[in-house]
């Protein structure tokens, strides 16, 4: 989705300017927060306000705070609005108007301020300096509590109960469209449930109760558990207990709190048992904590090696290096000089020349030579006759490029070309004069096959692929091939970790990545603890000019590797489609 944004301002002297940008991806966030796509500076709008998502046209979809819609009369608050070309609501104190779009864009939609802070406080001092006391009215408490008391049970309790009761005054109810039940509502849903919220038996199987877990094993029939079923024995348990026993779905996850999320944001489901971590199971390798800035330990890397998978602290005991069976020094590349194109001349680099940010921009898409690398490391091997590059991938099929290449030209080549590549001062054998004999036929092949394999060995040993990787040279029965040691590239250096580029795009690689001075591709550049406790606190916000970070900023629960219940049989979401109407 391509969006035109215009934030449009009003000057003292009443002259309107108008400043345009380009927002553009699958989900949109509206709000206060810095990571926010359209940031609104104002202490009145929520930190994550909305979402601008594309739903057969564009949608604006908000939580708890809700939105108010100018051309309604009753200017109620609503979860969510399509945003048709003229029309316009207010987020806060914002004004958000769609127009008509440009050309290549999905949509456009003008942004402006039309209640400033100091307005809004001026009424709030008014409102407070105005308080009203029942003393000051001499309303008798008795008589006032039980008039609220009738009052509250007639509207929130005798006319919602007649929609679902068959009372005397139900048809009333109906006729009036009275939908008092409303009042009911515990509150929105998330967006993954909303097909759903009509319909309260997919969740609620018996009323006033608790929602059992397995109902949310009907749909989540796929969810993992946190770790392995024998990690889950503590050390201390009896037959049949487990480390998680007694906790339910419902410990960590509740809905009708807005239309983000449901798991709690509570660092103390995380701690009880990550403060003595081993202490709860006996095969527990992780250690304590209970704080990002006050009580974590050294982050841990996962680095893969030729026998499989290997973990290592980042403790400073000893360095860590990475065995990738590449040979790339990264402070030539970031040379501020530059460095030497075929080309081009002289060629500043910089990371993103190398590093290009995925569809989603969390993350970054995979080097490759033909993308990355080629136009500076050209696999040509005959540059005075052809420009002809031998294939990257497979040395066998590189070497035979070669050699069909050289035996072409001594049978077919040309006098010039043939001079070039050979030094001898003749032509293709089958262009020259008269019938050629099988001998001289040989001679020319054997002479093809020498030099086919003089420009091999200068590719793979000296020239080429030497130059940036491990090469291995292999002789059998008097045939000499090469081995290209396998590229063992790293993408996911934590990969239990959620960690999004796109939210710390406007900070340099530089800051956490630390390689303009790395000569060896074995270096590893992954930032330290110490390094994200610059910008992130722990839960608590106990240190100055940091963000706020607990458990599940970064650290998820589930893990599809370890399925929750292997005895559960789901029956079938039917509950889903067939379940009765919940209030409204």
């Amino acid at each position: 989705m391509k969006l035109q944004i215009i934030t449009q301002t009003t000057g003292r002297s009443g002259r309107v300017m108008q400043q345009k940008r380009l927002v553009q991806g699958d989900w949109i966030r509206v709000g206060r927060s810095a990571s926010s796509e359209i940031h609104l500076p104002d202490p009145r709008v929520a930190l994550n306000q909305g979402l601008i998502m594309d739903r057969g046209g564009i949608v604006y979809t908000e939580g708890e705070a809700g939105i108010v819609n100018p051309g309604s009369t009753t200017r109620k608050a609503v979860k969510s609005i399509r945003l048709k070309v003229g029309a316009s609501i207010e987020v806060g104190p914002y004004k958000f108007t769609v127009i008509e779009p440009p050309a290549g864009y999905d949509g456009a939609i003008t942004i402006e301020l039309v209640r400033k802070l100091e307005e809004a406080t001026t009424g709030d001092l008014r409102s407070r300096a105005t308080k009203l006391s029942l003393a000051s009215l001499h309303l008798p408490k008795r008589s006032v509590a039980w008039a609220l008391f009738i009052f509250v049970a007639v509207i929130f309790f005798a006319i919602p109960a007649a929609r679902v009761l068959d009372l005397p005054w139900r048809a009333a109810s109906e006729k009036n469209s009275i939908t008092g039940d409303r009042f009911w509502n515990p509150g929105p849903v998330i967006l993954a449930h909303q097909p759903i919220e009509m319909k309260c038996a997919a969740c609620h199987e018996v009323a006033f109760e608790h929602v059992k877990d397995r109902a949310c094993l009907e749909c989540h029939k796929n969810i993992g558990h946190h770790v392995s079923q024998e990690m889950l024995r503590p050390v201390s348990a009896k037959p049949g207990e487990g480390l998680f026993e007694g906790q339910r779905c419902t410990s960590c996850h509740v809905d009708h709190k807005g239309v983000k999320t449901t798991h709690k944001d509570n660092d103390r489901l995380c701690v009880d048992c990550h403060k003595d971590v081993r202490g709860k199971s006996n095969q527990a390798s992780a250690l304590n904590v209970t704080d990002f800035a006050a009580d974590h330990p050294p982050f841990r890397l996962t680095i893969p090696t030729e026998t499989g998978l290997k973990r290592v602290r980042m403790d400073g005991k000893a360095p860590i290096k990475e065995s990738s069976n590449l040979i790339f020094p990264h402070d030539v590349h970031l040379d501020p000089k530059g460095i030497k194109s075929p080309s081009k001349g002289r060629v500043k680099l910089e990371c993103a020349a190398c590093h290009a940010p995925n569809a989603s921009k969390n993350t970054f898409e995979p080097v490759t030579m033909k993308k990355n690398c080629q136009e500076c490391h050209q696999l040509q091997f005959e540059p005075a006759v052809t420009s002809r590059e031998v294939p990257h991938g497979n040395a066998r099929d590189a070497k035979v490029v070669v050699e069909e290449f050289y035996a072409n030209l001594a049978l077919n080549g040309v006098k010039d070309s043939f001079v070039k590549a050979f030094g001898v001062e003749s032509e293709g054998l089958l262009r020259r004069v008269g019938e050629p004999t099988e001998d001289q036929r040989k001679v020319v092949l054997s002479m093809a096959s020498k030099k086919a394999d003089r420009v091999a060995q200068e590719l793979f040993e000296v020239r080429s692929c030497k130059t940036c990787h491990e090469v291995k040279r292999e002789e059998k029965e008097g045939q000499v091939d090469w081995a290209v040691a396998k590229i063992r590239a790293n993408n996911l250096w934590m990969p239990a970790v959620r960690f999004d580029h796109k939210a710390h795009a406007q900070a340099p690689c530089a800051d956490c990545h630390n390689v303009a001075k790395s000569k060896s591709s074995t270096d590893v550049a992954m930032p330290s603890i110490d390094d994200c406790r610059k910008c992130h606190g722990g839960s608590k916000h106990t240190l100055e000019k940091t963000i706020t970070s607990n458990c599940l900023m970064c650290h998820g629960f589930h893990d599809t590797k370890h399925p929750w219940d292997p005895t559960f049989k789901p029956k079938g979401a039917t509950r889903v489609a067939e379940g009765p109407t919940g209030v409204r």
